[in-house]
């Protein structure tokens, strides 16, 4: 075995490595800057297209989970508050009504 191979090793501490070599992040092209396209109008243009596909209930992922999350900006709450009155009256007037009939059938079959 005459040709012998040397293997010479340089060993660095953390300091003496970070002078001879260079950490620094370089690339071979410039950064691109990339627009965000997530906007307003392009959520709207989404809803519309996807309108029919979004499932009406549900937790997620749904009309009423926007309805629900909207209604936390909006004060939704207050115009159920407005709406409530009208429809009490609603029932009272429906249930007038049904006592109107009773009536009205009471008469006629007793002059039958």
């Amino acid at each position: 075995m005459g040709n012998d191979i040397k293997i010479q090793k340089t060993v660095y501490n953390a300091t003496e490595f970070n002078k001879v070599v260079d950490r620094s992040f370089t690339t071979f092209t410039q950064p691109t800057v990339e627009e965000d396209t997530d906007t307003v109008d392009e959520l709207f243009r989404l809803y519309e297209k996807l309108y029919f596909e979004i499932d009406v209930t549900g937790e997620q992922n749904s009309h009423e989970y926007l309805i629900k999350k909207s209604s936390e900006l909006v004060n939704f709450e207050a115009n159920t508050e407005e709406i409530q009155p009208l429809l009490d009256e609603i029932a009272q007037l429906r249930e007038q009504l049904l006592q109107a009939n009773q009536q009205i059938l009471d008469l006629e079959t007793a002059t039958n």
